[in-house]
């Protein structure tokens, strides 16, 4: 219990980083997998099927609509949002947020804000797989290497690197780490 208390606040806290206008860039602590999976609300392999950008208190926030075809860990969302976006004659950018393409499918790392319940992804980026059928048929979960400064839990800068995984091992991963079965 008190490891899902320390990813909520490591999600928040990097959200909120990411959020303040006045920075640059954004500064996230690396998770792994394993964090990633015992931090993460709902763990989803979904299809963006839509995105529209709203203000939610003094934030632009682009609410990307989901086409869940899979639920690894808790349950499916309508939505995710993402920071930055255009509300009216209003746009806002945020470093570290990823642009989710409407039609791609992913695999998403969702955290759900308790005192909000706003569902954000879970370390920003880190929390985003790209779903790609390779040349041999497989499918595979990859992100890029994000270009944020990234810290490891000790707070000394660390070079991300990217992520790849077959598909079929990524939800077993996820699902042993309590999701759905």
């Amino acid at each position: 219990m008190q490891q899902s208390v320390m990813f909520r606040r490591i999600v928040h806290a990097a959200t909120i980083l990411a959020c303040a206008a006045a920075l640059k860039a954004a500064t996230l602590q690396q998770l792994s997998m394993d964090e990633m999976n015992a931090g993460a609300t709902s763990i989803v392999r979904a299809r963006i099927a839509g995105s529209s950008a709203a203000m939610t208190g003094s934030t632009v926030y682009t609410h990307y609509k989901l086409d869940t075809s899979e639920v690894w860990k808790g349950s499916a969302v309508p939505e995710v949002l993402v920071p930055g976006g255009v509300a009216g004659n209003l746009r806002q950018s945020f470093p570290g947020m990823p642009d989710l393409q409407i039609g791609a499918e992913y695999v998403l790392y969702l955290w759900k804000s308790p005192s909000t319940g706003i569902v954000h992804l879970m370390g920003l980026g880190q929390g985003v797989f790209t779903v790609t059928r390779q040349p041999d048929g497989s499918v595979t979960a990859d992100r890029q290497r994000l270009g944020e400064t990234m810290l490891d839990k000790s707070g000394k800068k660390v070079a991300d690197q990217p992520v790849s995984m077959v598909l079929t091992a990524m939800k077993s991963r996820a699902q042993a780490a309590g999701g759905t079965r």
